[in-house]
């Protein structure tokens, strides 16, 4: 996916909150594809996802007041689209198991041969991460949560979601860099 620009998102958010639905279409092109991996991996079924993605605009449309400017709209959104995701599985009584795999397939077609290197050798390194410093990865660079709100998801204080967190990443820069620390 190319870089995401979060100026420019959070400036369509405004425009949203201010009454120009047409912004909605730029969020979509800056974030959609990121949503609908995100709910695609939550409730499994690709019409599912497709719901879900359209429920998370209509309230992107219709919170857009309650965002606040210069805050993170990438963590935002997501974070509407993953709640949404959980509200759908919740009304249909299926227990919610994010499916984290799905969040780490990184490579694109897109991508320049140097970054799709990058990307390949990224998923290796997540693959020796338990699923706990992969959920802690999930939280911080997909879905952009401060290490406040990272500490709220799993009901521990601020310094252990921090730590835990912390080990995480030396545990993946540790693969990435070829060593191992299992």
């Amino acid at each position: 996916m190319p870089p995401l620009d979060l100026e420019q998102l959070n400036r369509l958010i405004v425009m949203v909150a201010e009454g120009n639905a047409a912004a909605l279409d730029g969020i979509f092109a800056l974030v959609g594809k990121r949503m609908f991996v995100l709910a695609r991996g939550i409730v499994r079924r690709e019409a599912d996802a497709e719901d879900v993605l359209s429920e998370s605009f209509l309230k992107i449309a219709r919170f857009a007041r309650s965002f606040r400017p210069g805050t993170n709209g990438y963590a935002w959104c997501m974070r509407i689209a993953r709640n949404t995701a959980l509200d759908f599985l919740r009304k249909r009584k299926i227990r919610a198991e994010e499916d984290l795999e799905a969040f780490f397939h990184l490579t694109d077609e897109r991508y320049s041969p140097d970054r799709m290197v990058e990307a390949v050798a990224l998923e290796a390194a997540m693959q020796h991460l338990d699923r706990e410093e992969k959920r802690l990865i999930y939280f911080r660079y997909y879905l952009d949560l401060t290490v406040r709100d990272i500490a709220k998801e799993l009901d521990v204080g601020k310094s252990t979601a921090a730590r835990r967190l912390q080990a995480a990443e030396q545990k993946l820069l540790a693969h990435l860099a070829g060593k191992k620390e299992d």
